[in-house]
């Protein structure tokens, strides 16, 4: 083994050591939180974690979510967040990976087997506010007028950096959504959207 690559295994040690450090704290904020984690799930890097029910986050076999300075160059120094308020419900399925990026649920978000997030993506099945500008002066009325409506992610789909998926959306097994998009109404399987509302790119496999 050359010097080069000796130095280099010796530098990214404490790197790995830090990352196995965060995953056990995660798995440890999770645990008192009462999130229900798979075999194999790394939670890796910053994670914020808020489950109000104590029973509305369940994450499948081996899925590995990264927050902040981790192994995605282009997550930054931004925190992943996993939070459900009330009875609000997070199921994430198999293979999953999740960078950076903030899953914010008050009625349900799904995000299938294998799906992939790209770093400082949003998805949220609410409105954050109400619609009503005399009712968001007050923090109790503005929160009984927030629509909410359950968002799906299908397996094998792929979420581009920055895209935000609003309430009500679904998206079809193995689509793709590009880089910095907002997603307004629902993607069937198998198509490329894309865009500020995004729109129909192309089929894939054409």
């Amino acid at each position: 083994m050359s010097k080069g690559n000796t130095l280099r295994r010796i530098v990214r040690l404490p790197r790995k050591v830090w990352l196995s450090i965060t995953c056990l704290w995660n798995a440890f904020k999770a645990f008192l939180q009462g999130a229900s984690l798979g075999k194999g799930v790394r939670l890796e890097g910053k994670i914020y974690i808020r489950n109000d029910s104590g029973k509305g986050i369940i994450v499948g076999d081996g899925t590995h979510v990264t927050g902040g300075y981790c192994r995605n160059r282009i997550s930054r120094n931004v925190a992943s967040s996993l939070c459900t308020q009330g009875e609000g419900r997070i199921v994430i399925g198999k293979g999953a990976g999740i960078s950076s990026s903030c899953i914010w649920a008050r009625e349900s978000i799904t995000i299938g087997d294998h799906a992939n997030i790209g770093a400082d993506c949003i998805i949220m099945d609410h409105d954050a506010h109400s619609m009503d500008p005399v009712s968001r002066r007050d923090y109790v009325s503005d929160e009984k007028g927030i629509a909410s409506a359950p968002v799906v992610i299908g397996e094998d789909a792929l979420l581009g950096a920055r895209v935000i998926v609003l309430k009500g959306v679904s998206i079809g097994r193995g689509s793709i959504i590009g880089a910095g998009s907002v997603v307004t109404k629902n993607v069937p399987s198998m198509q490329v959207w894309a865009g500020d509302p995004a729109s129909f790119i192309k089929q894939i496999g054409e």
